[in-house]
């Protein structure tokens, strides 16, 4: 195995040790100049001159149970990512899936892994979670993923990021590469898409909890057959259910055409099956559950919509930014969808 894999493996057997400095969400260098402590990680392979700069740190307390797995801080002099290893986690095994979990404009990592509660259930499932942080915005400001042209206002190249840290990823951890998924929430969902649409020979499905497609990576999209998955309220006055585009034609689409364009994309049936979702919150409401069959190399295209939910993420803590009151758990639908397909399709 590579060296880099190797003190991976011996430092898991290490006892884990609490860092005197956390790292925050911010995109500043390095928090100190001192020598590193002790149980210092610094992966010695580094891909295309990506080589981020690691420490394990205390797992950031949110709710209890306490996870059982170890999360690494990692950053170059710029970029900020976070990446948790389950508690089973081995380099001897057989290797891990991986997914991003990507925040939201104006958000952080942190937020996000507060509300997703994709830690947790890593532990039970044995996948690797990274959570990237996002720039801020050169001309609106507030953090973000670029879905649109790179240019003036905006040089930002979130693409090259992303696939750089997935890159990574694979050559120092024990990652399967052939799964390799992305979710994420409102700008996290519409990056989500635009992986799929740019790097799909490196993404094996992904998830949008309150995000669309960009008129621009509607427009430029170029995609091997790819499982996608779409969760989406009725409510929401953020992202519309119905999409906005100028008469220039800037914007995004609706979730209907992104839907349509997913279901032609991997020669799906274009005439989804619907299933009710039932109340199990009893507030009266409930929703709808649309697949598209029948497509290429088994790959699916799903619609959760959830009648009265706003722009929100559906899940157990509120207090976090998700909402319990709905009848998904976004953590546990996103994973049992992502756990039946790889690169090649369905498993």
């Amino acid at each position: 195995m590579p060296l880099s894999r190797a003190m991976t493996k011996h430092k898991l057997l290490l006892p884990l040790i609490l860092f005197l400095v956390h790292c925050g969400s911010s995109d500043e260098g390095n928090p100190s100049s001192n020598e590193p402590p002790p149980d210092y990680f610094a992966p010695t392979f580094s891909v295309n001159g990506f080589d981020p700069q690691c420490e394990y740190m205390p797992i950031i307390e949110i709710y209890p149970p306490p996870y059982e797995g170890q999360e690494l801080s990692c950053r170059t002099s710029e970029r900020l990512f976070y990446l948790y290893l389950p508690k089973d986690y081995s380099e001897i095994e057989a290797a891990f899936p991986a997914m991003f979990s990507l925040h939201g404009y104006t958000s952080t990592a942190e937020t996000n892994i507060n509300y997703t509660d994709f830690q947790k259930l890593a532990d039970a499932e044995n996948f690797i979670v990274i959570y990237p942080q996002g720039l801020v915005h050169e001309t609106k400001g507030g953090t973000h993923w670029n879905i649109d042209e790179i240019g003036p206002g905006n040089s930002v190249n979130s693409i090259a990021f992303l696939e750089s840290v997935l890159d990574w990823a694979g050559e120092n951890f024990n990652v399967d590469l052939k799964r390799f998924y992305s979710a994420g929430m409102s700008n996290g969902g519409f990056m989500s898409y635009h992986l799929a649409c740019n790097i799909s020979s490196k993404i094996a499905a992904v998830a949008s909890v309150t995000g669309a497609m960009s008129s621009f990576t509607y427009d430029n999209c170029s995609a091997q057959p790819t499982s996608v998955l779409q969760i989406h309220g009725t409510e929401d006055t953020v992202v519309p259910y119905a999409g906005t585009i100028t008469s220039q034609g800037v914007g995004y689409r609706g979730i209907e055409d992104v839907m349509d364009f997913w279901a032609r994309n991997n020669s799906c049936d274009l005439e989804p099956t619907i299933f009710p979702i039932p109340d199990i919150s009893g507030d009266g409401q409930g929703g709808s559950h649309k697949i598209f069959s029948n497509c290429a190399n088994g790959v699916s295209v799903e619609l959760y919509l959830l009648d009265g939910m706003g722009h929100e993420w559906p899940g157990k803590y509120e207090r976090y930014g998700g909402s319990d009151e709905f009848d998904i758990t976004s953590a546990e639908v996103i994973w049992s969808f992502f756990n039946q397909f790889n690169i090649d399709g369905r498993m």
